[in-house]
């Protein structure tokens, strides 16, 4: 098995771990969790298919219209989340970070790729840097705000902190390594499934951290 290959069922097995984790979230915290597990998992099945096997993504595609299928990609997701805002809403903030953790696993696999030459060295080691950091982080306050800790200025910014980390990734594969890289590459597979995950977990976070300062 070549470095890539590897890589690439790394990228898989964490996302499976992912979405395992999520579920196990759920039902830790008593909702329902059975139709998400569902349909995240044809979600799953469907981005390994479209991108592994049918290589919907052209190998020669460029930056913007790149940059436009993963803004649409990301907002095709939240309606899966907006169509089950209410048990999402129903997380506490402790266990909305918690999936955030696998960041560093993401991370580690960014790194990973750099040092083989399979992307970019230094995107890939920023990067990867970043999603560690952010697991990091959230991993920390998640401990703090399950015992008891309000830390709202922590959240918002972990939570901020966490999005614009997305966002550099997006941004960067799009219009700084896509070059190198191509429409191809298995860094795809966490783009299309683990990081809008992440992000609209983030953006709940916020939502009930502006709502309960609202009231």
């Amino acid at each position: 098995m070549d470095i890539y290959t590897f890589t690439t069922l790394y990228i898989i097995a964490m996302e499976i771990f992912l979405l395992l984790t999520l579920l196990k979230v759920l039902k830790i915290s008593a909702l329902p969790a059975d139709k998400i597990g569902i349909i995240f998992s044809v979600w799953l099945f469907l981005v390994i298919v479209l991108l592994g096997g049918v290589k919907i993504i052209p190998k020669e595609i460029e930056s913007v219209p790149l940059f436009g299928i993963i803004l649409a990609g990301v907002a095709l997701s939240g309606i899966i989340f907006f169509v089950f805002r209410k048990t999402f809403l129903s997380l506490p903030q402790e266990l909305l970070l918690l999936p955030q953790a696998f960041r560093m696993f993401f991370g580690a696999g960014f790194i990973i790729e750099a040092v083989y030459g399979i992307m970019p060295s230094l995107y890939g080691v920023i990067d990867g840097v970043l999603h560690i950091t952010t697991a990091f982080l959230a991993t920390t306050l998640a401990i703090w705000v399950a015992r008891g800790c309000q830390c709202r200025k922590s959240l918002m910014m972990v939570n901020l902190f966490g999005l614009l980390d997305i966002v550099i990734v997006a941004y960067g594969i799009s219009f700084f390594i896509l070059e190198d890289i191509g429409g191809h590459h298995n860094v795809f597979y966490a783009v299309f499934f683990a990081a809008p995950i992440f992000i609209w977990l983030h953006v709940v976070s916020l939502y009930k951290l502006l709502s309960s300062a609202k009231r």
